[in-house]
């Protein structure tokens, strides 16, 4: 009896450490590492007037295979309505993944957004966005990667009026067929804390040939294993200034 007991306790305190280990091991610092989690942001967007909640859920079922959706809750302050955004859905594919080469990962993804927002109440773009795109990461260093990513952009036409006036306002309506390129810079200070600077270039309608750039600053620290506080910045030439608050739970 002495010695089941025994053996009974040393396989629990395996257990534990395998367990510990496996928390350690969640690594959020690289885009191309997959994890099944929800993520909780606050936002407020002073160039659309906006603040709400982001709700995101994101599904790995396997290592290579990312399935992710986000929920807006939205609140207009200019319009006084409140209600849903527009629904992003994510698909992202890894058939590459090796972080001891320099090329560590790539592979394609799919963003969807649906024009579920209802843009005269300012809670929604009006549209159906769908941006197929293709990612890579460069491995450096432990503490730095770069993971650019290349993406045809296509936005379908938007159910607004078309008169100068409001084409001044609210844009251009017309369906659009364009790219962006960014580049997600992470940089890790601890295994705990590390953050993301990633520069943005778009070009929304390859008719015109306008540019829009932007950048995106992100710092994320680990409350345990499988929670972890984040604030986020964007600084946007057409669109203005977005600030989120966030907590993330893997599970």
């Amino acid at each position: 009896m002495k010695k089941l007991f025994l053996s009974v306790l040393m396989l629990v305190f395996a257990f534990q450490v395998f367990a510990q280990d496996q928390e350690a091991a969640i690594d959020a610092s690289k885009p191309t590492n997959f994890y099944t989690l929800l993520d909780n942001q606050l936002e407020y967007n002073a160039g659309s007037q906006q603040v709400g909640y982001r709700a995101s859920i994101m599904y790995s079922p396997r290592e290579k295979h990312l399935l992710m959706g986000e929920l807006p809750i939205l609140h207009n302050l200019n319009s006084k309505f409140t209600g849903l955004g527009d629904i992003r859905m994510r698909y992202f594919y890894l058939p590459h993944k090796d972080y001891s080469k320099v090329l560590g990962a790539f592979g394609p993804s799919i963003d969807v957004y649906a024009p579920t927002g209802d843009f005269n109440k300012g809670l929604g773009s009006g549209r159906w966005i769908v941006a197929p795109g293709i990612t890579a990461g460069i491995l450096v260093t432990d503490w730095i990667s770069f993971f650019p990513v290349l993406s045809y952009m296509y936005q379908s036409q938007r159910m607004v009026a078309t008169d100068p006036e409001s084409v001044k306002k609210f844009g251009d309506p017309r369906e659009m067929h364009g790219m962006s390129f960014q580049l997600i810079t992470p940089i890790v200070f601890s295994e705990r804390f590390f953050s993301m600077i990633t520069p943005v270039i778009q070009m929304p309608d390859f008719r015109n040939g306008q540019t829009n750039l932007a950048c995106e600053f992100m710092a994320q620290y680990a409350l345990t294993p499988k929670a972890q506080i984040s604030g986020f910045y964007k600084t946007d030439q057409r669109m203005g200034n977005i600030f989120r608050l966030g907590m993330t739970f893997y599970l």
